[in-house]
């Protein structure tokens, strides 16, 4: 884990389509103010002097758009935030299902969110060994319908310099094995720094939804039972612990998509 003076900067997008509710005002009830009072529901961060001390994260950002451009529906990125991770107390994982939690709240009080797609960029410098921990979510998701079967696509990558390409067959055997037999996963291709983004994902209206220097990595086709937010998170997970695993300290983005 970093030192307390070394912040842990990271980034979540959901994407899909949203049908929003007739009654929601997207000029009030903003993403920014939804993802800010959602955090403090769950008691994630603290937004005034009275509040608690501590925390999973300072919120330093959010936004995305609530409306439908046109008539025509298209999968783009509804709703982002940016934390700084707080390291205390140590040893605590990246909180990826809690920001997502905490996206996919705000949209589903909005609207009739159908989900398509995950992306965050984790500050691998500052996640903890969460094998244990993986095993126990493995647990949870292999109650899921054991007839169902949901095919996407994972893609990982970081700047050049953190070589993940070279390490494919590591980071594969890593994956598989943080997924205790719950998530199929298969090499799908290198990834080309101007190549398309997957399908399932959108870019918003600021732009692409990554730092433009993560572009270094590799696509896995996978399949598990279950295709949900709640399972995206886990996926992304189940490969930042794999990067961890494999010597990866560098900050990666991680997607999780599947086309409607």
């Amino acid at each position: 884990m970093p030192e307390a003076s070394l912040p842990a900067p990271m980034a979540m997008g959901v994407h899909g389509l949203l049908d929003p509710h007739p009654w929601v005002n997207p000029e009030l009830d903003d993403v920014f103010a939804l993802t800010v009072r959602r955090t403090v529901a769950y008691g994630w961060s603290s937004f005034h002097a009275a509040g608690p001390q501590g925390g999973r994260w300072d919120h330093n950002d959010a936004g995305g758009t609530l409306r439908q451009d046109g008539r025509e529906p298209r999968v783009r990125q509804l709703a982002w935030m940016r934390v700084d991770v707080c390291d205390a107390p140590r040893g605590q994982r990246l909180p990826v299902l809690p920001m997502a939690a905490v996206l996919g709240d705000a949209l589903h009080r909005t609207g009739r969110l159908s989900f398509t797609g995950l992306h965050t960029v984790a500050p691998l410098y500052a996640a903890p060994d969460s094998r244990a921990d993986l095993a126990v979510a493995a647990e949870w998701f292999a109650l899921a319908d054991p007839a169902a079967s949901f095919a996407f696509t994972v893609e990982v990558s970081a700047a050049e310099s953190a070589g993940l390409p070279r390490r494919m067959p590591e980071i594969l055997d890593a994956a598989r094995e943080g997924a205790h037999g719950q998530v199929a996963v298969e090499p799908l291709g290198e990834l080309s720094g101007s190549g398309p983004l997957a399908p399932g994902l959108g870019e918003s209206p600021a732009g692409e939804p990554a730092p433009a220097g993560l572009r270094s990595g590799w696509s896995f086709r996978c399949a598990a039972r279950e295709w949900s937010l709640d399972s995206a998170a886990w996926v992304t997970e189940i490969f930042a612990d794999a990067l961890r695993a494999t010597g990866t300290t560098q900050p990666a983005l991680i997607t999780v998509s599947k086309p409607l």
